[in-house]
């Protein structure tokens, strides 16, 4: 008798990854909640066949400020990882959007807490 398996989850060859509409809105809240404060002006999209990347500028003339990448492993579009760049170097890598996104919070926690210790001096 034939053995059956799930197909569900895997990568074929030349599809790209992407990311979801869940992942997307929420790098977009986090987007349009920077883009209010005046942070962040432009954003960029692209994708290859193991990698989706979101690129943030600071402004349109420069290179991204941050780079929020999803990343599928070899096989299953479905266990890919995410990791948040600042020029080559990884700020936060995760399982999740919500966890590697989790990284611009504690950015803005470091700047209250060293503009504290500023004006205390």
């Amino acid at each position: 008798m034939a053995e059956l398996f799930s197909l569900t989850g895997l990568w074929y060859p030349g599809q790209k990854v992407t990311f979801s509409r869940f992942e997307l809105n929420q790098i977009l809240s986090l987007y349009g909640t920077r883009v209010s404060s005046g942070e962040w002006r432009d954003y960029a999209l692209d994708s290859t066949n193991d990698t989706a990347m979101f690129y943030i500028f600071k402004s349109s003339n420069d290179k991204p400020s941050f780079t929020i990448a999803k990343i599928a492993h070899k096989g299953f579009k479905r266990h890919a990882k995410f990791v948040v760049y600042v020029d080559n170097k990884t700020l936060k890598r995760g399982d999740t959007i919500i966890e590697v996104l989790q990284v611009f919070d504690d950015i803005d926690n470091n700047k209250k807490d060293k503009n504290k210790k500023d004006k205390k001096k």
